[in-house]
């Protein structure tokens, strides 16, 4: 009977265990957009610009028109006394490509994101209003894992009550049976 028991208790975890699984939350595929690791940056600090763009997009162009003399993108070096522009191809992987901007003067900056057969994508950095090694009080960690659905947290429950049951309805029979 011991034997039979566990097993219904193993069988019963096994069956729990596995549908809390295939409850799951899925999280949705980001859509086609920019983002800067930081849009406000101070002058020297260096940013990470990460485009997501749709299927069948094999390459992007990052560029910034009228970046301060001495700008980086993508640590390819443009010195000029001048506003310069800067571009860099990069490809797409997994939907996704980077770039790195590391401004070298104060101003407000639009990066553009292009590619055949895609909208434009913009994004304006502000350089000098952030100071560095910050994120300017955004200090939210990003929300990760799902949501544990009610029916799972209450099968646990009644494998812990079921389990309790069994343990105590071996202690009585072996009282019953050392009394015996």
């Amino acid at each position: 009977m011991k034997k039979t028991l566990t097993s219904l208790a193993l069988a019963g975890i096994l069956v729990v265990g596995g549908a809390s699984a295939a409850n799951a939350e899925t999280y949705p595929v980001d859509g086609p957009g920019i983002v800067a690791s930081d849009t406000t940056p101070a002058v020297g600090q260096p940013i990470t610009l990460t485009v997501t763009v749709p299927d069948g997009i094999p390459e992007v162009t990052f560029s910034i028109t009228g970046a301060p003399a001495g700008s980086t993108l993508a640590s390819t070096v443009y010195a000029a006394s001048n506003k310069i522009d800067l571009s860099v191809v990069k490809s797409v992987s997994n939907n996704t490509a980077s770039a790195v901007f590391t401004p070298s003067a104060a101003g407000t900056f639009r990066v553009t994101v292009t590619a055949p057969g895609m909208d434009p994508m913009y994004i304006d950095v502000v350089v000098g209003a952030g100071t560095s090694g910050t994120d300017n009080g955004n200090d939210d960690l990003a929300t990760t894992g799902g949501d544990v659905p009610a029916g799972v947290i209450w099968a646990g429950v009644g494998a812990l009550g079921l389990g309790g049951i069994a343990v105590g309805a071996a202690a009585l029979r072996r009282r019953a049976n050392s009394t015996n």
